[in-house]
């Protein structure tokens, strides 16, 4: 489903990949917990890959890669431990991507409406958020425990729009990963995806809308005569 006639009326954001860095932070977090199980940890660009999906899968694929698969109840167990690491080092070298505060000053600057849907939970979204000095651009977030479903479900991003007060077919899904493409779906929602993002498949595979060449290409790419409308 794709805009062609209209500005959209609100953006939807993904956190991780889309418009932080965040994948050292939680590689510490992810390596503290695999060394105090008595595992090795694994480099940042190994880590890269694993994240999406919730704090949940990310140990389970941490700890599959490290030889030591885990069961869904020795995972869950693991959940509240990860959460203590991560939370001391959540926002220590966390950045926000090149163009990231750019693009969302333009958007706001327009009028738009933004909204943050990401998988991590809202407590350390709130922190980072806060400690980048970019938490006052959105006017809904909902994090990964926000709602009883994460992305690929399309419940958390309906619940964003439902709190922002605009239907489906105005918004845009900006991600970087087949959960924000699977998300904006099942929901009725355009996504377009920027490369480089915490996937290991390429951004062109995953069956975005439109896949732009970084964030500093996003506020064209939403304009009636962009490409992407364009082709549709």
């Amino acid at each position: 489903m794709l805009l062609h006639n209209s500005h959209p009326e609100a953006i939807i954001w993904d956190l991780d990949g889309t418009l932080v860095e965040s994948a050292p932070d939680l590689a510490t977090a992810l390596n503290a917990l695999l060394n105090e199980q008595g595992q090795y940890g694994h480099p940042v660009e190994s880590v890269r890959p694993m994240i999406g999906g919730g704090v949940a899968l990310l140990i389970e694929r941490g700890f599959k890669a490290a030889g030591a698969p885990l069961n869904e109840k020795e995972r869950d167990a693991l959940i509240p431990r990860f959460m203590d690491f991560y939370r001391e080092c959540c926002t220590q070298s966390t950045s926000l991507v090149p163009h990231a505060r750019e693009s969302l000053l333009n958007f706001y600057n327009a009028g738009m409406l933004q909204g943050l849907c990401t998988n991590k939970p809202y407590e350390m979204t709130e922190k980072i958020l806060h400690a980048l000095d970019i938490i006052g651009f959105f006017d809904s977030i909902i994090g990964g425990d926000t709602t009883p479903e994460k992305k690929p479900h399309s419940l958390p991003l309906l619940t964003c729009l439902k709190q922002l007060e605009v239907k489906p077919e105005h918004a845009i899904m900006i991600g970087d990963s087949g959960a924000d493409v699977g998300a904006a779906r099942h929901a009725g929602v355009s996504v377009i995806l920027v490369p480089d993002g915490y996937t290991s498949a390429p951004a062109t595979s995953l069956g975005a809308d439109y896949v732009v060449g970084s964030l500093a290409d996003l506020p064209a790419s939403i304009l009636p005569e962009s490409p992407w409308r364009q082709s549709a």
